[in-house]
């Protein structure tokens, strides 16, 4: 095995293939792997002044001239707002700032402390004069977030798999693997009393989303969290520590995990009849869904 990592975005991003070492081959995964990162960095950063989402939410009510590969990463986060019927919305970027997000994140930026919609159906893309041109409402923000994490692992397990190799990458928990035979994978909570669990992928995807990593003191001393129900505006009220979900793609897996948090009770009767296997974590107990195996109550 061959693994290299890069620490960013407050989280851990990794590139693994099953191969001996051979000369240069970790060098170019390396360099693969940060030139992905920093390419989506200038793309769909909201911390960079520079990036093409913040021209688009600095200029919200107007077209805004963008690169048509922004345009395929917003594509992948408004294809996951219309597999989960609006429930992950790229257009909420507003109340994430206002739920404290980029505080949390040791980012200046604020936002007044109230419930803000999202509306990912006005979105527009048209081509432009050099490129792509993109259209938010007005009153809107973007936030690609951690569908873009899902989008970039899927990006570079095709790119490596291309090369001849079994793959693994893993965006933060967002993991996409491509490989000839079955590579155990782990579902972690990360809550002390349930432990992780394995799964077995070859040409798959798992995501993990949840509340217990992105949290912080809000108002009136509420913990709050990063993912934000559309129907409010604000944190959702879920009873899920976390949510792991099996899909064919990273940012597939990704928008159905984050679904699931926000519909909180509700949640498995809806993985369920998306046909898709999962494992929902709460403090007192463990909910499976599909094919994942069944397990006790933590």
């Amino acid at each position: 095995m061959i693994t290299v990592s890069l620490d960013t975005w407050r989280t851990r991003l990794s590139l693994t293939v099953r191969a001996t070492d051979r000369p240069g081959l970790e060098r170019n995964m390396r360099h693969l792997l940060t030139t992905e990162v920093a390419r989506l960095d200038a793309l769909a950063s909201r911390f960079r002044e520079d990036s093409e989402l913040s021209a688009v939410n600095r200029g919200a009510g107007q077209w805004v001239d963008v690169s048509w590969q922004f345009v395929t990463v917003l594509t992948a986060c408004l294809d996951a707002a219309r597999a989960t019927g609006g429930l992950v919305d790229p257009t909420l970027g507003r109340a994430i700032k206002a739920a404290g997000y980029d505080q949390w994140a040791q980012q200046s930026t604020e936002t007044a402390p109230r419930a803000h919609s999202g509306a990912w159906r006005q979105v527009g893309i048209r081509p432009g004069p050099s490129g792509a041109q993109v259209l938010i409402p007005e009153g809107t923000a973007l936030d690609l977030g951690s569908v873009a994490k899902g989008w970039l692992a899927d990006r570079l397990a095709t790119t490596v798999r291309r090369a001849g190799h079994d793959v693994l990458a893993n965006m933060g928990g967002d993991i996409r693997v491509m490989a000839t035979q079955p590579w155990t994978v782990w579902s972690d909570p990360e809550l002390p009393s349930v432990p992780a669990s394995p799964v077995d992928l070859t040409d798959a995807a798992i995501a993990t989303s949840g509340i217990g990593h992105r949290q912080w003191v809000g108002g009136h001393h509420i913990i709050e969290h990063h993912i934000i129900d559309p129907r409010t505006g604000t944190p959702a009220a879920t009873g899920w520590h976390s949510v792991s979900v099996v899909a064919a793609t990273a940012a597939q897996a990704n928008a159905a995990a984050t679904a699931a948090v926000i519909l909180a009770d509700d949640a498995p009767a809806w993985l369920s009849r998306q046909g898709l296997d999962a494992r929902l974590v709460a403090r007192t107990h463990i909910t499976t869904t599909g094919r994942w195996p069944s397990e006790v109550a933590a």
